[in-house]
């Protein structure tokens, strides 16, 4: 399920979901973001009712930091700083990634 998919469904009706790793959110609010996604604008603001982190990095292309960081704060998320790691995604080269497994395994003990 994809960061804006999880906001909507959440938004929607309660989920049976533990907590959420969530990983270089798109700002499909962006009226010059590609339209390769539809549907998912507006974006919910409402806090997800269980743990969750983002994380965000600082030259993603498809959303600003600070638009990234305001998502996670509206969500009640912690806020992962990725560094300038560009889009965070195998099509970026991204493989294994501790990080990513560090962060999930904290959700998950």
């Amino acid at each position: 399920m994809g960061r804006e998919a999880l906001a909507h469904a959440v938004a929607a009706a309660p989920l049976p979901v533990a907590s959420a790793l969530l990983v270089a959110p798109p700002d499909v609010d962006d009226p010059d973001f590609p339209p390769v996604i539809e549907g998912f604008a507006p974006i919910p603001r409402r806090r997800l009712p269980f743990p969750s982190i983002v994380v965000v990095s600082r030259n993603d292309p498809y959303t600003a930091f600070e638009r990234a960081a305001a998502l996670a704060e509206a969500w009640g998320s912690r806020l992962v700083d990725a560094g300038n790691s560009g889009h965070i995604n195998a099509d970026a080269g991204f493989g294994p990634w501790p990080l990513g497994e560090q962060l999930l395994a904290e959700l998950s003990g």
